[in-house]
C-alpha cells in the first residue's frame, strides 16, 4: 500500500465517526490528523491529491443534474436487480485507478439518471426515444457518455454509434478514449492486424466483448473511419456481440453506414424502406449544435447532414438518439414539425428521412462541480438578485496592441499582408507561459502537461506565419535563459512580481474551492526552474494541411499527449481546428483576437474552460476588451437558459410544451447563425 493509500484509509477511518454533512473544512482537519498519524521520516504525501480524492470519495462541491422530461416511466431501478453491469464496473475500476480523484460516483448518479430516460432495451415492439444532455464546455462530457454506453451494453443494447463531430483528428481522439474506455483494446491493430492489444478496461476480464467496426488508424487522411469493406472483411453480425462506430459527421460516412446497415441479412423492407427490426441501438451525437441542426426555414428542405442522421435513426425500430453539447442554443430552435412522407435515395435505395431532431423527450441538464473554471468563473455575470452576481476570476488581460502586425479583421484586401513580428501583448503571454511551466514544477508538476493557445486566425498562411515567428521567438528565449541572459531574467522577474504574485493572491482570497497546493512561490525557486521548463516547450502549428509544401514553419505534427509519459509542453498556433472539441491539456495561457458574433461558436471557442486543479492562479487569457464584453453577455444568456430548465423541470413540463427562450443581444451578437433561428420568435 502506497503511502497516500494509506492516509487515504486513515483519513476514512476518522471521518466515520463524523456526524452531519462532511464539508471542506472537516476534511482539512483530517487530512492534518492523517499527516501527524501516517509521518514516515523522510516521505510525505501530497495534501492536496488526498483531498481531492476524498472530495470524490464523499462527494463534496459535485455538480448537480437537473431533468426536463415528458411522462417517461422509470425503469431502471426496478430492473437493475437483474443486470449485470461487468462493463460499468471495469470501466469504474480503470477511472479510479487512473485518476483516485475522478468522480466516479457522481457519474455514476448522473449516468443512472440518463441511462433511466433511455428506453429499456428489453422493451418489445418499436420504440423511438430523443433526448439531450447538456454540459459545459471542456468539462468532461466524453467521459459521461463512456459511462453511459458502458452501462447501456450492460442493459442490452447491441448497436452503438457515436457522431464525433466534423474534425477527423477530433474523431481520432473520440476513437481512442472509446477503445481505453469501452472496447478494451486497440481497435487499429485489431481491425488492422487482427492484433488483440489489450489497454484501459480490457486489462479487468468481463465476459462480454465487444467489437469496433472503426478505429484511431491513420495515414494521410482518416482511414479509421467506417469503411464498408473493413465491415464486411470484420463480418460481425448485427445483433448478437454489442457492435460500436464511432464516425466523423460527413456525407459520404453517413452514406456507406446507412447503405451497410440496410444491407444486412436481418433487413425488411417496410413501405419500400429498409428496416432493421429488434436490434437496440443508441446513437450518441457529440457537439450536437455543430452540422446537425437543420438551417432551413422549410421544413422540407432538408440539408445534407440533417437528412443523413435522420435517416439513420429511422433505419432501426428501436432506438434512442442522444444529443451532447455545451452549447445547445439552435437546438431548442429547432422545429417540431415535419413531413412523414419525405424521402431520400442513397445508392439507389430509398429511404423514409422521419423526425428532426428536437429533443422531444428529455433535456437533461448537467450542473459542475465547484472546482469547474468555466464561463461564469473567467467572465463572471451580472443578475438581477445582487447576491447571485458573480465577480469573474482575475485572469483576463486585455491587450489593444496586436494592429498592426495582426488585423482587427482579416479580409480580401490585406489577407496576402502577412505579419512581420509579434506584438508586445503576444510576447508578454509566451513570458507569462514560460514562468506558468516553471510554477508548475516548483509545484510539483514537472511530469503534467502544458499548453498555450494561440488564435488569431483562419488562414493556413496566416497560422503558419504565427507559428513560425512563434518558434523564432522561443528559440530566443531559449538561447537568452540557457545563457542566463540578464535582460530577459529581469523581464521575468518584474513580470513575476507585479502580475504573478498578486494574482496568487487574489485567487486564494476569492476562488470558491480549496485547492492546496496554490501559493505563492519565491522568486529563486521559480528562477532555478526556467531552464528545464523553457527547453521542453514545442511549438506546433494546427491547421489540417498535411503537406509541408509551401509552408515556412513544418511542424504540423498532430498534438499527442499519450505519447509524452513526462509531460508535454506545448504552445498550439491554430484556427477552427483547436475552436471545437479538441482538447489541450493542462492548457493555461490562451492569447486570442479572432471574433465571431455567434453566441454557440464564441463559447466553444473557449478552450481555456475545464479543470485547472494546482494552477488556475497561473492561467491567463489575453484577448480583447470587446471579445471579454461579449463572453459575459453570452455567459449571462446561458445562465439564464439553464435556470428556465431548472423552472420546466421544478414545474414538471416537457421540451416540447414549454418555451423555451435565449436572452438575445440587441447589437453585434446573434445566438446561433441565421438560418438556424428561422422557427424561434422574439419576445419582451
Amino acid at each position: 500500500m502506497s503511502l497516500l493509500e494509506s492516509a487515504r484509509a486513515i483519513a476514512h477511518t476518522l471521518l466515520q465517526v463524523h456526524q452531519g454533512q462532511i464539508t471542506d473544512k472537516d476534511l482539512l482537519s483530517v487530512i492534518e490528523k492523517t499527516s501527524a498519524i501516517n509521518i514516515i521520516e523522510g516521505q510525505t504525501f501530497d495534501k492536496q491529491e488526498l483531498f481531492e480524492i476524498l472530495c470524490a470519495d464523499f462527494s463534496i462541491g459535485k455538480g448537480e443534474i437537473t431533468i426536463l422530461s415528458e411522462d417517461i416511466e422509470p425503469w431502471l431501478n426496478e430492473k437493475k436487480v437483474n443486470i449485470n453491469f461487468e462493463l460499468w464496473n471495469r470501466y469504474k475500476l480503470y477511472m479510479t485507478k487512473k485518476d483516485p480523484s475522478f468522480p466516479i460516483n457522481d457519474l455514476d448518479d448522473f449516468t443512472d439518471k440518463i441511462l433511466d430516460k433511455c428506453v429499456n432495451p428489453q422493451k418489445a415492439g418499436s420504440w423511438d426515444r430523443r433526448g439531450m444532455v447538456v454540459g459545459h464546455v471542456q468539462s468532461g462530457k466524453t467521459s459521461n457518455y463512456v459511462g453511459l454506453i458502458n452501462k447501456a451494453t450492460d442493459a442490452g443494447y447491441k448497436v452503438v454509434i457515436i457522431i464525433a463531430g466534423t474534425i477527423s483528428s477530433l474523431r481520432r481522439q473520440t476513437q481512442e478514449r472509446i477503445d481505453s474506455g469501452y472496447i478494451g483494446r486497440n481497435s487499429s491493430a485489431f481491425i488492422r492486424e487482427k492484433e488483440n492489444k489489450i489497454l484501459g478496461v480490457g486489462n479487468y476480464n468481463v465476459g462480454t466483448d465487444i467489437y469496433s467496426l472503426t478505429s484511431a488508424y491513420y495515414k494521410s487522411g482518416d482511414e479509421g473511419d467506417f469503411s464498408q469493406s473493413v465491415a464486411n472483411r470484420l463480418n460481425i453480425p448485427i445483433g448478437k456481440n454489442p457492435i460500436v462506430f464511432v464516425i466523423k459527421k460527413n456525407k459520404s460516412i453517413l452514406e456507406n453506414l446507412i447503405d451497410w446497415f440496410s444491407k444486412d441479412v436481418n433487413t425488411i423492407y417496410v413501405d419500400g424502406t429498409p428496416k432493421l427490426f429488434d436490434v437496440p441501438a443508441l446513437i450518441i451525437d457529440d457537439e450536437a449544435d455543430a452540422a446537425s441542426v437543420n438551417a432551413s426555414k422549410d421544413i422540407n428542405d432538408i440539408k445534407t447532414i440533417n437528412r443523413l442522421i435522420r435517416t439513420l435513426l429511422n433505419i432501426f425500430n428501436q432506438n434512442t438518439f442522444i444529443g451532447y453539447t455545451a452549447t445547445p442554443y439552435a437546438n431548442l430552435f429547432i422545429s417540431q414539425d415535419y413531413n412523414e412522407e419525405l424521402t431520400t435515395t442513397i445508392k439507389n435505395r430509398k429511404y423514409k428521412i422521419g423526425e428532426d431532431l428536437f429533443p422531444r423527450d428529455f433535456i437533461i441538464n448537467l450542473k459542475a462541480p465547484t472546482n469547474y473554471i468555466g464561463a461564469a468563473k473567467i467572465f463572471g455575470y451580472e443578475n438581477a438578485n445582487p447576491e447571485l452576481t458573480k465577480e469573474p476570476l482575475d485572469i483576463f488581460r486585455e491587450i489593444n496592441d496586436y494592429d498592426p502586425p495582426f488585423f482587427r479583421t482579416i479580409k480580401r484586401e490585406n489577407k496576402n499582408i502577412l505579419p512581420e513580428y509579434l506584438p508586445p501583448s503576444l510576447e508578454r503571454a509566451i513570458k507569462s507561459f514560460i514562468l506558468t511551466c516553471a510554477i508548475r514544477r516548483v509545484r510539483g508538476h514537472e511530469d503534467k502537461h502544458n499548453s498555450m493557445l494561440i488564435h488569431v486566425a483562419l488562414l493556413v498562411r496566416w497560422i503558419d506565419r504565427v507559428a513560425y515567428l512563434t518558434n523564432e521567438k522561443i528559440r530566443e528565449y531559449k538561447n537568452a535563459i540557457q545563457s542566463e541572459d540578464e535582460p530577459l531574467l529581469n523581464e521575468l522577474k518584474e513580470l513575476y512580481e507585479t502580475d504573478f504574485l498578486p494574482t496568487t493572491q487574489n485567487i486564494l482570497e476569492n476562488l470558491d474551492y480549496i485547492d492546496i497546493r496554490i501559493k505563492q512561490h519565491k522568486w529563486e525557486d521559480v528562477k532555478k526552474e526556467l531552464k528545464n521548463a523553457v527547453l521542453k516547450i514545442d511549438v506546433r502549428s494546427v491547421h489540417g494541411t498535411r503537406s509541408t509544401t509551401n509552408l515556412e514553419y513544418h511542424n504540423i505534427q498532430e498534438i499527442d499527449y499519450n505519447r509524452h509519459e513526462n509531460g508535454l509542453s506545448v504552445i498550439a498556433v491554430g484556427g477552427s481546428r483547436l475552436s471545437r472539441g479538441i482538447t489541450l491539456e493542462g492548457l493555461s495561457v490562451s492569447y486570442y483576437i479572432r471574433t465571431t458574433r455567434m453566441y454557440d461558436s464564441l463559447m466553444q471557442m473557449g478552450r481555456w474552460f475545464g479543470y485547472r486543479s494546482g494552477y488556475v492562479d497561473l492561467c491567463r487569457l489575453y484577448t480583447t476588451n470587446q471579445i471579454f464584453e461579449w463572453f459575459n453577455y453570452i455567459t449571462m444568456a446561458t445562465e439564464e437558459m439553464r435556470n428556465d430548465f431548472d423552472e420546466m423541470t421544478a414545474t414538471h413540463q416537457r421540451p416540447k410544451s414549454f418555451r423555451l427562450k435565449v436572452r438575445n443581444h440587441h447589437g453585434l451578437l446573434t445566438i446561433t447563425s441565421l438560418n438556424k433561428l428561422y422557427f424561434s420568435e422574439d419576445i419582451e
